[in-house]
C-alpha cells in the first residue's frame, strides 16, 4: 500500500473486520493487581475505520482532538476574545474587526468539525472491537463453566446477590476542577430547550432591529442620512448582517470548546470503564481455564458493516475524507491561496470575507454530515449493547446469578421529546440533501450579486444562524447518547464484577 493510500485509506468503504480475541492462559494472569491490560494492545493488527493502520499523522490528529478540549484551549480562546474586544474598543469596532472574528470562528468550526468527525469514527470503531471481545469472552465463560462443578459454590450466590444489590451504576462524568464543572454546566444549559428558545428569540429580535437604519458602509459624500442613492445609513444594511454573524461566531467559538471538553471527559470515562472490564475478564478467564485445564481459543469475532444505499455510501465517503484530515489539508491550501490573492485584491472587505464564506459554506454541509453519521453510530452502538446484554442475561440465568438492576430511564420531558424529534429530523439523509440545496441556492444568489460584500454576507448569515442552532441540537444529542453509553458500560462493569466474585469463589 502506497503512502497516499495508507493515509487516506478507502473512503466510504465499510468492510467486514475479523477480530482475534486473545486467549488468557492461567499463568498469564494470576491476580487483578498483577497486570493492567491495555485495550488497544490487542487491536494493534486491526485496520482502522478508514481501512488503514494508524500512522504518525493519525496520532497527531488524535492529539489535536484531545487538545481542543483542554484548559489550554479554553484560556487561548479567552485570550483571543479579550484581545479582539480591546482592538474593537480602540479602533471603534470597524467593519473588518467583525469580519476577523467571523473568519477566525469559521475556520475554527471547520477544523473542529474535522476533529469531532474523527473522534466519532475512531472511538466507535474501537469500542465496537472491544464489545465484540466482551461478547466472545461471554461465550467462553459459558463453555468453561459447564465443565466446572459450581454446586459447591451455591453458598456464595447469596453473597454475590448482596454485593450486586449494594452496587450502583454510575453515569456521571468525573469532575476534576472548576473547568470541568463549568463545562458540565454550560453543556447542560446550552443543550436544553430553554437555550433553543433564547437563541431563536434573539434571532427574531435581530430581524426586527433590521428596520432601524445602521451604517451603510458607503463612502462620502452622502446623499442624506437615510435618503438618496448613497445614504449614510439604511435599513437591513451590511452592518446589520454583521451584528448577527459576530454574535453567532462568539457563541460557536465558546460553546465548541466546552463541548469538546465534555466529549473528551466522556471518552476518558468510557476508556477507563472498558479497561477495568477487560481487567476483570482476564481474571475470570484465567481462573476458569485453571479449573478446567481448557486452552481452547476464544471465538473470533467479525464486525459486519451496516447495509447502505448509494446515498449513505456517499455520505460515508465524505465523512471519511473529513475524518482523515484531508478536508483540513484542503482548507490550509485554500487559506494559503486566500493570503496570496490579498495583495491583488487590495486587502478589501471582499477579500476579508472570502475565507469565512468558504469555510462557512463547506462547514455548513460538514455539520449535517456529522449529525447524520453520529446518529447512525448511536443506533448501531445501541444495537450492539442490546445484543451483548441479552446474551449475558441468558448466561446469568444458566449459572443462577442475580441479574443487576438497570439504571432508571430518564424522564422523557416535553423538552426531551421536542429536542429528540428535531435531532432525528436533522440527522436524516434528506436533511443532508437539503443542506446541499441551500448551499447551491446561496451560491446562485451570490453569483447574481457578483460576489460583492452583501452577497458574501448573505451566504454567511443563514448558514451561521442554522449552524449555531444545530450546535445546540448536537449538544443535546451527544448528551443523551453519552449517558446511554456510560449506563451500558457501567452496567457491564457491574455484571463482570458480580461474575468475577462468583468465579473466584469456585
Amino acid at each position: 500500500m502506497g503512502v497516499w493510500r495508507n493515509w487516506v485509506g478507502y473512503p466510504g468503504q465499510r468492510n467486514k473486520v475479523s477480530h482475534k480475541v486473545k486467549t488468557i492462559k492461567p499463568l498469564d494472569f494470576n491476580s487483578l493487581d498483577e497486570k493492567n491490560p491495555d485495550l488497544y494492545v490487542e487491536a494493534h493488527d486491526e485496520v482502522g475505520f478508514n481501512g488503514c493502520r494508524k500512522t504518525g499523522f493519525d496520532r497527531v490528529l488524535d492529539y489535536l482532538v484531545w487538545a481542543m478540549g483542554s484548559k489550554a484551549a479554553f484560556f487561548l480562546m479567552w485570550i483571543i476574545l479579550i484581545i479582539w474586544i480591546i482592538v474593537g474598543i480602540v479602533f471603534h469596532a470597524p467593519f473588518n474587526w467583525q469580519v476577523i472574528m467571523q473568519d477566525g470562528q469559521s475556520i475554527q468550526t471547520y477544523i473542529w468539525d474535522t476533529f469531532l468527525m474523527r473522534q466519532q469514527l475512531v472511538h466507535s470503531f474501537h469500542q465496537n472491537l472491544v464489545w465484540a471481545e466482551f461478547e466472545s469472552r461471554t461465550a467462553t465463560f459459558r463453555r468453561l463453566l459447564r465443565t466446572v462443578d459450581i454446586e459447591k459454590s451455591s453458598s456464595f450466590v447469596e453473597e454475590t446477590k448482596s454485593e450486586c444489590s449494594s452496587n450502583e451504576i454510575s453515569v456521571e462524568l468525573p469532575t476534576e476542577d472548576w473547568f470541568d464543572r463549568m463545562s458540565s454546566w454550560l453543556t447542560e444549559f446550552v443543550g436544553s430547550l430553554t437555550a433553543v428558545v433564547i437563541y431563536w428569540s434573539g434571532i427574531i429580535i435581530w430581524i426586527g432591529c433590521g428596520a432601524i437604519p445602521s451604517n451603510a458602509q458607503n463612502d462620502p459624500p452622502f446623499t442624506g442620512v437615510t435618503t438618496g442613492s448613497n445614504p449614510q445609513k439604511k435599513p437591513f444594511s451590511d452592518t446589520w448582517q454583521l451584528y448577527i454573524n459576530t454574535a453567532v461566531a462568539v457563541h460557536l467559538l465558546i460553546t465548541s470548546v466546552f463541548l469538546q471538553n465534555a466529549r473528551e471527559r466522556h471518552d476518558q470515562f468510557v476508556r477507563h470503564m472498558l479497561d477495568h472490564i477487560l481487567h476483570l475478564d482476564y481474571a475470570i478467564e484465567s481462573k476458569l481455564r485453571s479449573l478446567s485445564d481448557d486452552l481452547e481459543p476464544n471465538e473470533e469475532q467479525v464486525l459486519v458493516p451496516e447495509k447502505r444505499n448509494k446515498v449513505l455510501h456517499a455520505i460515508d465517503w465524505y465523512s471519511d475524507i473529513i475524518g482523515t484530515g484531508i478536508g483540513g489539508v484542503i482548507a490550509i491550501i485554500v487559506i494559503v491561496i486566500w493570503i496570496i490573492i490579498g495583495g491583488p485584491m487590495g486587502w478589501s472587505d471582499n477579500w476579508w470575507l472570502i475565507i469565512g464564506t468558504y469555510t462557512g459554506l463547506v462547514g455548513f454541509i460538514d455539520g449535517f454530515v456529522l449529525r447524520n453519521v453520529y446518529n447512525r453510530i448511536v443506533i448501531r452502538d445501541q444495537s450492539i449493547y442490546e445484543k451483548c446484554r441479552e446474551k449475558e442475561r441468558t448466561f446469568f440465568e444458566e449459572v443462577g446469578l442475580p441479574w443487576p438492576e438497570s439504571a432508571p430511564e430518564p424522564n422523557k420531558t416535553i423538552s426531551y421529546r421536542i429536542s429528540a424529534f428535531i435531532n432525528v429530523k436533522c440527522s436524516t439523509t434528506s436533511a443532508v440533501g437539503v443542506s446541499i440545496l441551500i448551499i447551491v441556492g446561496l451560491i446562485a444568489c451570490a453569483c447574481g450579486l457578483r460576489w460583492n460584500t452583501t452577497a458574501q454576507l448573505i451566504c454567511n448569515s443563514p448558514t451561521m444562524i442554522i449552524e449555531g442552532f444545530f450546535l445546540i441540537i448536537l449538544l443535546q444529542a451527544h448528551k443523551w447518547a453519552d449517558v446511554k453509553t456510560r449506563t451500558e458500560t457501567s452496567a457491564l462493569c457491574m455484571r463482570r464484577s458480580t461474575l468475577n466474585t462468583f468465579v473466584q469463589s469456585l
